[in-house]
């Protein structure tokens, strides 16, 4: 079996090194994060420095979670076209596609005006050229992290008039696309990942509310929430799931009813 080598290793990457290190695999994590390498180095995963990792590339298993603000992109393309790792695989995000609505899918037009997407289709196209694989991921939810945490805190706020349909991916059904895509993706390819069924805020936090009894949020005008709430986009996995892939939480009904069992 290949080494894995994982650059950028937070909250997704986390959870495909343990588990692959507790297969057997041979992982090998990049991250400053201290509470993160404590973990990974109870799991028995190597942490080199991004120089090492880098060295131990070749013929390797590469994912990259770096974002482009770090401004390595450049850098790490040109090592690692150098180097030669056996697969690699970009995390890029749904962000790419700027302000475009309705279904989406690989087809559609990237918008490099976007501030939110800019720097993740320049780090597409840097990968690609030597055959990255990228992965456009649609809003990530999970254990600790997501709605549920921020609901309890009162942090959200629901768009007036209820707002547009939007994509997400539980965490563990990424960790099993970036496998399958490591294994099966065609090289220099470009896959998006999201569940089966996109939702509106309003309907995902009303179903939340009534299970967690709390109150509905109050609203507040569109325009003053996040850029990634704003829109109204389906993004379509039908590409992805061609590879044999199959969400284990094909909506957010099913993903949050599994982390509820958790958290109460």
């Amino acid at each position: 079996m290949s080494p894995l080598v994982l650059l950028g290793c937070g909250y997704t990457l986390t959870r495909l090194a343990v588990e692959e290190a507790r297969r057997g695999r041979r992982v090998l994590a990049v991250t400053r994060d201290e509470q993160r390498r404590e973990e990974l180095s109870r799991e028995g995963v190597q942490l080199p420095s991004l120089d090492e990792a880098m060295a131990s590339s070749k013929g390797a298993h590469v994912v990259d979670s770096i974002p482009p603000d770090a401004g390595l992109d450049a850098s790490l393309a040109g090592s690692l076209e150098r180097t030669g790792p056996a697969r690699l695989v970009y995390l890029s995000s749904t962000g790419v596609y700027g302000g475009a609505r309705g279904s989406v899918d690989e087809d559609t037009p990237v918008d490099p005006t976007s501030s939110n997407g800019r720097g993740r289709i320049e780090g597409e196209a840097r990968f690609r050229r030597f055959g990255g694989i990228s992965l456009r991921i649609a809003g990530i939810y999970g254990p600790g992290r997501g709605t549920i945490e921020r609901l309890r805190s009162g942090a959200v706020r629901l768009p007036e008039g209820g707002g547009g349909r939007i994509s997400r991916i539980h965490v563990d059904d990424l960790v099993e696309a970036i496998r399958v895509v490591l294994e099966r993706g065609e090289p220099g390819g470009t896959y998006c990942v999201a569940d089966d069924r996109p939702a509106t805020q309003t309907e995902t936090v009303g179903w939340l509310c009534a299970r967690l009894g709390l109150p509905v949020p109050p609203t507040v005008p569109l325009a003053s929430l996040h850029e990634s709430l704003r829109g109204d986009r389906a993004i379509s996995n039908a590409r992805l799931k061609t590879l044999g892939w199959r969400p284990r939480y094909p909506d957010f009904v099913a993903g949050f009813s599994a982390l509820l069992e958790t958290v109460r």
